[in-house]
């Protein structure tokens, strides 16, 4: 019988793979913040006209950002994009508490053996280990984090 409050391996792969498609969302926007947006054309239509510039820009920039200068990064990029919309300003805050939120679960997840809950405290004394409960906020900040950046800060973008 396994200890009910040990990690779960298919919730660190689902937390890890929503936190790598997100960072590839935001490694998007931030290219494209910084005017390395993909272009298309040429004689093969398949392979970007910039992909040196983008490769180059991923290996030495973005591959080198951790987890909290990325954040930082990206909610700046963010901040800019809806200074230019009154209405999603309160929407861009939230978007930095939900972002903070979102990698300190997938922190949660890479770097505690015991279940916590957001504010650091293990509990092993609660009767439901705080595993699901974390995974399931974690989906559900991705999904919003994502619509956010697609519906308005992607749009805004191109």
């Amino acid at each position: 019988m396994s200890n009910p409050y040990e990690l779960p391996k298919d919730l660190l792969h689902e937390v890890i793979v929503r936190t790598i498609e997100f960072d590839n969302i935001s490694n998007e926007i931030i290219r494209t913040a910084f005017g390395l947006e993909i272009e298309w054309g040429g004689e093969n239509e398949s392979i970007p006209t910039n992909l040196n510039e983008i490769n180059r820009f991923n290996k030495f920039f973005l591959e080198n950002l951790g987890s909290s200068s990325r954040a930082e990064l990206l909610l700046n990029v963010v901040e800019d994009i809806c200074k230019t919309n009154k209405e999603e300003v309160a929407k861009c805050k939230d978007f930095k508490n939900k972002l903070i939120n979102f990698y300190k679960i997938r922190n949660i997840f890479a770097h505690n053996i015991y279940p916590k809950d957001l504010q650091g405290f293990t509990r092993l004394e609660s009767s439901e280990p705080h595993w699901n409960i974390l995974a399931k906020q974690h989906e559900e900040l991705f999904n919003e984090l994502e619509e956010f950046l697609m519906n308005i800060c992607y749009k805004k973008i191109d």
